[in-house]
C-alpha cells in the first residue's frame, strides 16, 4: 500500500470520527445533565435541542453539526483537491458518522445539518473537475434550502421538509452539472436521510407527525 493511499484511508476515518462527534448529546449534558436520547423526540440533533432547551442552543447545535461536514471538505481541498472519488467518499462518510456515531453506540442524529455543511463546502470551494460556472456551482445549497423552507412554511413539519430537501439534493447537483462522483454522493446523502427518517415517515403516513407551532398559536 502506498503512503498516499494510507493517508487517504486515514482521512476518510478522520471524516467519520469528526462527523460522529455528538454535538447535541454534549450540549444537553452540559446544560441539563441528562441524556438527550431520553428527552423530546430522542433524536441527537438540533431540532430536539431546540425543543428541549431552546432556540439559541438549537441554532448553536445546527451550526456545529454543519461544521462537522464542512471542515473535512475544507481540509481535503488543501490536501487532495484533484481526487473527486475521495471527495465523494468523505462527503458521505462524514454524514454516516453523524447518523451512526461510534461514541454513542452508533445511535445518532438524522444528518440534515451535517449534510448541508458538506454541501456548502462542495459548492464554495473550486475543486478540480468543477468546471461549471460559479453561479451553477453555488446553486445546489440555495435550491435545497429553498425547498426545505417552502415545504416547512406550508406544513410546519420539520421531517417532511427534510425529506423534500433530500429529494431535491441529487437533482440540484445533477442540474448544476456536477461530476458524476459528486452526484452519486448526493444520491447517497438522500438515501441516508430517508433511512434516518424511517420512523418519521411512518408517522407522516399515519398523520401523527408533530408540527412546529407558530408563535402565539
Amino acid at each position: 500500500m502506498s503512503v498516499i493511499i494510507f493517508y487517504k484511508i486515514l482521512f476518510v476515518i478522520g471524516a467519520y470520527l469528526l462527523g460522529a462527534f455528538p454535538t447535541a448529546y454534549i450540549i444537553y449534558k452540559l446544560k441539563k445533565g441528562g441524556d438527550i436520547r431520553r428527552e423530546g423526540s430522542g433524536n441527537v440533533g438540533g431540532t430536539n435541542i431546540t425543543r428541549t432547551i431552546g432556540p439559541v442552543a438549537g441554532i448553536g447545535t445546527i451550526i456545529a453539526d454543519m461544521l462537522k461536514g464542512f471542515i473535512p471538505v475544507l481540509i481535503l481541498y488543501f490536501i487532495f483537491p484533484d481526487d473527486l472519488i475521495l471527495l465523494a467518499a468523505v462527503t458521505v462518510v462524514a454524514v454516516i458518522g453523524h447518523d451512526y456515531p461510534v461514541y454513542l453506540k452508533f445511535k445518532g442524529g438524522k444528518g440534515i445539518s451535517t449534510s448541508f455543511g458538506v454541501m456548502v463546502g462542495l459548492c464554495s470551494l473550486p475543486f478540480a473537475g468543477f468546471e461549471n460556472a460559479i453561479w451553477l456551482r453555488i446553486l445546489p445549497p440555495f435550491l435545497i434550502l429553498f425547498t426545505w423552507l417552502i415545504v416547512f412554511l406550508a406544513s410546519r413539519i420539520v421531517s417532511l421538509s427534510s425529506l423534500a430537501a433530500a429529494i431535491s439534493t441529487p437533482l440540484s447537483f445533477y442540474f448544476a452539472r456536477y461530476p458524476l462522483p459528486i452526484v452519486i454522493a448526493a444520491i447517497c446523502l438522500s438515501i441516508l436521510t430517508f433511512i434516518a427518517h424511517r420512523d418519521n415517515i411512518k408517522r407522516l403516513i399515519k398523520g401523527e407527525e408533530k408540527k412546529i407551532k407558530r408563535k402565539g398559536a
